[in-house]
């Protein structure tokens, strides 16, 4: 399908206002099924929480490849449409393995939606206009994770553990239904010559070009260093400085306030091609000095103010990965690119996920975030001159 040369904005923006409302009732399910399992132990959350980014990472071959070899109208009404099925399954579940079976499978539709939406974005978007269009649809994400957990709290509580789960399954109806009303589609030529797609060709093309691999691997490699942030930062805040839940809860409202407030000034910023990897640069580098200045708070509120900050900075982070690798993508590989790009941020998140405990165990949670930092440093200038020279060389071919 061909590419947009003029941005449609109603239709783009609805596509992002859909996805936000289903984002709501998939935050909505997290949140009650969390407390609903809790009896639990905190373990089997941990299992729950990792099953539903490991399928990110394991359904990277053939997620791209579906993205690639279908159309949106083929792919999103089916994979919505059983996530419905399977989130109320939920409601009468309560064997531990099958609930984890059933998270991986949801987990995993939406991992074949996010390269299918990816992919269609440029069908409707010009290229001038993703930053603005990706603000747009940052700040609307950003909404509905600040939501999400109020509402869920006043759902349980007035009408138990059920009604959140019908929501969310009624939000990914709504979702299905989303390609025909508001009439999107994107077709591959590849698909529609009947040419034979290979599923390991996005990350076969970002490792051949030496300009997507390096910052791929930067993007992987900094989130390693400084993930162990998100859990860090529960310690932090309730151990180390003894604040409430309750500060804890504001803790995830100010990072998710600050994504807003980059989704915002995406969307009246115009950030051209070659001033890309300067702004990644300064934005990582005011990451890793964030998570430094964290380790030195004497007060919860220094640490509110550094989550607001570090949500600005995610916030403006996602929107430019997103839109280089689009911008540098064949149309008819960007699922499969899509889904290469987001095996590299999961791959990340999930290794400093896994080191977070014991390396809190070990170092201590204020000593855990400063050697996070620094490492995050160190990682930013080990590859930030090859992000230049390759985008410098790349741009003269």
């Amino acid at each position: 399908m061909v590419d947009a040369a003029v941005t449609q904005w109603g239709k783009a923006r609805a596509v992002a206002g859909f996805r936000a409302l289903s984002m709501l009732g998939s935050e909505l399910t997290v949140f009650a099924l969390i407390l609903r399992e809790r009896g639990h132990g905190a373990t089997f959350v941990s299992i729950l929480l990792a099953a539903g980014t490991v399928s990110m990472i394991a359904m990277v071959p053939i997620a791209g490849w579906i993205a690639d070899r279908f159309s949106t109208k083929q792919i999103i009404p089916f994979t919505s449409a059983l996530q419905a099925a399977l989130i109320i399954s939920l409601i009468y579940q309560h064997n531990m393995v099958l609930i984890t079976i059933t998270v991986f499978l949801s987990s995993s539709c939406g991992a074949i939606e996010n390269p299918a939406f990816m992919a269609l974005m440029p069908t409707l978007v010009a290229p001038e206009d993703f930053t603005k269009q990706m603000g747009f649809a940052q700040t609307l994400y950003a909404l509905a994770g600040l939501a999400a957990p109020a509402f869920g709290g006043v759902l349980v509580s007035q009408t138990g553990y059920k009604t959140p789960f019908v929501i969310d399954a009624l939000t990914f109806l709504v979702l299905a239904g989303a390609p025909t009303i508001l009439g999107v589609d994107r077709k591959t030529e590849a698909a529609a010559a009947g040419e034979k797609i290979k599923a390991t060709d996005g990350m076969k093309f970002i490792f051949k070009n030496r300009y997507l691999r390096a910052l791929a691997i930067l993007i992987s490699a900094f989130l390693f260093a400084a993930g162990t942030l998100s859990i860090a930062n529960l310690f932090l805040l309730t151990k180390v400085l003894h604040a409430s839940v309750f500060i804890y809860g504001l803790s995830g409202a100010a990072s998710a306030l600050g994504m807003i407030i980059g989704g915002v000034l995406l969307m009246q910023l115009t950030i051209k091609d070659d001033h890309q990897s300067k702004a990644i640069t300064y934005v990582l580098g005011g990451a890793a000095l964030s998570i430094i200045g964290m380790s030195f708070a004497g007060h919860w509120s220094i640490v509110l103010l550094l989550d607001l900050l570090l949500g600005i900075l995610i916030s403006i982070l996602t929107n430019l990965i997103s839109t280089i690798f689009i911008q540098s993508s064949p149309s008819e590989m960007r699922g499969r690119i899509g889904a290469a790009l987001n095996a590299f941020i999961n791959l990340g998140m999930i290794g400093a996920l896994l080191i977070s405990g014991p390396m809190i165990d070990w170092l201590g949670t204020r000593k855990l975030l400063f050697v996070a930092g620094i490492a995050a440093l160190v990682v930013l200038a080990l590859f930030s001159p090859s992000i230049f020279r390759d985008r410098v060389a790349i741009s003269e071919e």
